[in-house]
C-alpha cells in the first residue's frame, strides 16, 4: 500500500511539472522543484577591487587622504570613511581625486546628443585633451538557444572608451583612428599629417595619439601668441 501511495505521489508530481512548464521546454527552478540560489556574476563593477591610498583634492587644495576605488558601473569614487564604512564622493566640477596613478575629473560630456557630467582620467595637458572614461555596464543572464544549454552569467562587461575634449566644450567619444582624430582636427590637418609621417605615428596606440595632441597644441598656441604680439592694423 506504501509502495502506491508513493507511486500516485510521484506520478503526480511529474504531471504537474508537465503542466505548469513554459512550453518552451525549459522550467522554471521552482517548476521543476529546485531550490532557488544566487547565480554568481562575473567580473566586477569596480575598475580595481583593491582600495588605494589617495587624495581628494576641492579647488585645487588638497582636503582629505583616504582609501579609494572607482565604481565604473555607477560612475563614482567610493572612499571609505574613519570607520572603514564607504562613502561616495560627491561628483562636482570642483573635486577631484587622486589615486592609483590616476587623476579623476568630474567634467561635462555628450551623449546621444545630451550633456552629462562623469569622470575622466586626463591623458595629456594642453587645449586640447584626450580623456579616458572607465565605465562597465551590466549585462543580463541570457537564455540558452537550446534547453540542454547552460545559461551565460550576469556579466560586468567592461565598455571604457577614449573621449577628446578642446577647450570649454564638452567632450565627445572619439576612437583612435587617423580618420577621426584628423577630423576632430582638421583646422590644421595638413601639418598633423606631416607630423604623423615623419614620425610613423600608430594612432591606434594610446601613446602616439597623446604625441600628436601635444604637436597640436603646440602650433595651436604659437598661433595665439603671435596674433597677441602682431602689430595693430597687421592683416586688416
Amino acid at each position: 500500500m506504501k509502495n502506491l501511495i508513493l507511486f500516485l505521489m510521484l506520478n503526480c508530481s511529474f504531471s504537474f511539472c508537465q503542466t505548469v512548464g513554459n512550453g518552451d521546454g525549459i522550467s522554471t527552478d521552482i517548476q521543476a522543484g529546485i531550490v532557488m540560489r544566487e547565480v554568481p556574476i562575473q567580473g566586477s563593477p569596480y575598475m580595481n577591487e583593491i582600495y588605494k591610498k589617495g587624495e581628494t583634492i576641492i579647488n585645487d587644495k588638497t582636503q582629505t587622504t583616504a582609501l579609494m576605488r572607482y565604481d565604473a558601473y555607477n560612475d563614482a569614487i567610493e572612499i571609505l570613511d574613519k570607520n572603514r564604512n564607504p562613502r561616495k564622493l560627491l561628483r562636482r566640477p570642483n573635486i577631484k581625486a587622486t589615486f592609483d596613478g590616476k587623476t579623476y575629473l568630474v567634467l561635462e560630456y555628450l551623449e546621444t546628443g545630451r550633456t552629462k557630467m562623469g569622470y575622466f582620467n586626463p591623458l595629456n595637458q594642453g587645449e586640447t585633451v584626450l580623456l579616458f572614461k572607465p565605465k562597465k555596464k551590466f549585462v543580463q543572464a541570457e537564455k540558452p538557444e537550446h534547453g540542454y544549454d547552460d545559461y551565460d552569467p550576469p556579466t560586468y562587461r567592461d565598455v571604457s572608451a577614449y573621449y577628446i575634449k578642446k577647450g570649454d566644450e564638452p567632450a565627445q567619444e572619439i576612437r583612435l583612428s587617423k580618420r577621426d582624430l584628423l577630423k576632430s582636427m582638421d583646422d590644421k590637418k595638413s601639418l598633423l599629417k606631416k607630423f604623423i609621417s615623419e614620425h610613423s605615428l600608430n594612432l591606434r596606440k594610446e601613446s602616439d595619439v597623446i604625441k600628436l595632441l601635444g604637436y597640436y597644441n603646440r602650433i595651436k598656441k604659437t598661433v595665439i601668441q603671435e596674433n597677441i604680439e602682431a602689430p595693430i592694423g597687421v592683416g586688416i
